[in-house]
């Protein structure tokens, strides 16, 4: 059945008569927010479980305010973890930039060339994906005809002969990247995890071996989650991998891997300032549903209070 169009006055009808308290502020916010994204988006938390599950009721007491504040915190979470995954992003291009070239000192562009990647079968047609792409950033591609071209690709180009990798990498998406990685042979993802394993140890003071297999999985669900945030969809109660068994928890463990130590330290006090303010503007059991979905089963556990004087 088609949904059929609802002015900001029967939108607020309907919340009410499902028991939501909404205020002076609630036409406002459903003109400049949108019903879909607001209500549709964050209402299941506060919806009573007990009543009959074709008509939706709201827990008695709950406000719209309370509503909009769950939608705030996920946008500054969305905002605040899109900042930190921007710089594990910026860390995978530069190793995995560094150790090519280094292993490809007398061939500049060799990441046109299908053997600098992993030989199994199963890889190929992805390989050649892969490298269709970098030929399209560099107009090159015979798929795709195009005549636009970065300013910093061209300049290269002009004054040096070809496009090293690491001009190349500051265009890839982070997806691109992670598949450039994934892509190597296993000595160069063997350098790259070793570099990673360097620079925590670097700003940690404590050894830590990053597998290759440990790193994949990290950048997997870190570039997840960052498209999660990219596109504006629900970031607190997200999950992620093929078993959908990775939450935000879950994420902040693959970010500890590649951050330094007072990145990941500033993001974890970030984090918990936000839960412990949103924990006291909801209820108890509203407060407890939000950090259960991004994966808190214990607060001080998970953010301990003394990060906040890190």
């Amino acid at each position: 059945m088609d949904k059929p169009f609802k002015s900001i006055d029967e939108q607020i009808a309907i919340l009410e008569s499902r028991g939501l308290e909404c205020d002076n502020n609630t036409r406002l916010v459903l003109e400049r927010e949108g019903y879909y994204p607001v209500i549709n988006g964050y209402k299941d938390l506060f919806l009573d479980q007990r009543g009959d599950s074709c008509h939706e009721l709201f827990v008695k007491g709950t406000k719209f305010s309370d509503i909009y504040r769950l939608f705030e915190f996920d946008r500054s979470l969305r905002l605040l973890m899109f900042e930190y995954f921007n710089k594990a992003e910026a860390i995978l291009k530069t190793v995995c930039s560094y150790r090519f070239a280094m292993a490809h000192k007398d061939s500049p562009e060799a990441y046109l060339d299908r053997r600098s990647y992993r030989a199994d079968a199963s890889y190929r047609k992805k390989i050649d994906t892969l490298i269709d792409d970098f030929e399209k950033v560099l107009c090159r591609s015979q798929k795709w005809k195009s005549d636009y071209k970065r300013d910093y690709i061209r300049h290269y180009e002009n004054n040096h002969d070809n496009t090293p990798v690491w001009i190349l990498m500051n265009y890839l998406m982070l997806g691109q990247a992670f598949k450039f990685y994934e892509f190597q042979p296993e000595s160069m993802r063997n350098s790259i995890a070793k570099s990673f394993s360097d620079l925590y140890s670097e700003t940690h003071e404590v050894d830590k071996r990053i597998s290759p297999r440990r790193l994949r999985l990290a950048y997997d669900h870190i570039k997840d989650f960052r498209n999660i945030c990219a596109h504006d969809e629900r970031l607190f109660c997200a999950r992620v991998s093929p078993s959908h068994d990775v939450n935000l928890v879950g994420v902040l463990s693959d970010l500890e891997l590649v951050l330094t130590e007072d990145d990941y330290k500033m993001l974890r006090r970030n984090i918990l300032l936000d839960a412990l303010k949103l924990s006291d503007e909801l209820s108890n059991d509203a407060s407890a549903k939000v950090l259960f979905a991004m994966g808190v089963n214990d607060l001080p556990s998970v953010f301990p209070k003394e990060i906040l004087g890190s």
